[in-house]
């Protein structure tokens, strides 16, 4: 009986795992709407899969910013999930998924600022983002589902941030 449910336990676990690990996007050009610039997502794979975004111009290739997701061990990075640029071109976003799966209910999401050249993250200046399946409402205002205060296991906040402000405050 104890093997029994071992075996039904793990099972479980396993199942649990393979739909818990949403699929990376990899190995992506994702052109601006303006077709000024390119995100390059790049996938590097060892013991998981890790990205690394690279914006570029797109008549020159010149390299604006490259931001790594990777690590030493091949599973504390990040892949992408979800990637889109903003309606005006101006805001690059994308969600994230952890490599190794450690905290599965977290979809790290970041935004790159093609007026800052740079990328930040929302879940350090906003709150931990609990749902890849962001939405831009034109021009920069980002639908996100985020962590409710009350904790995980408390219903998701949807939040609307404008997304040019809040580069602003960077």
């Amino acid at each position: 009986m104890t093997n029994s449910l071992t075996l039904l336990l793990l099972s479980q676990l396993s199942v649990a795992t393979m739909l818990a690990s949403p699929q990376p996007v990899a190995n992506k050009r994702v052109p601006s709407r303006d077709q000024k610039l390119v995100a390059e997502i790049h996938s590097k794979s060892s013991q998981f899969t890790e990205d690394i975004v690279e914006i570029r111009s797109q008549n020159s290739g010149n390299l604006l910013v490259r931001f790594s997701m990777t690590s030493s061990s091949g599973s504390n990075g990040r892949y992408v999930l979800k990637a889109e640029w903003s309606s005006d071109s101006m805001f690059f976003v994308f969600s994230t998924f952890s490599s190794g799966a450690h905290s599965s209910w977290n979809f790290k999401t970041f935004v790159y600022s093609v007026a800052l050249n740079r990328v930040f993250s929302v879940d350090e200046l906003v709150r931990p983002v609990v749902d890849p399946n962001f939405t831009i409402v034109s021009p920069h205002n980002l639908e996100v589902q985020t962590l409710n205060p009350k904790g995980i296991d408390a219903a998701a906040v949807k939040l609307t941030i404008d997304v040019s402000r809040l580069a602003s405050s960077k």
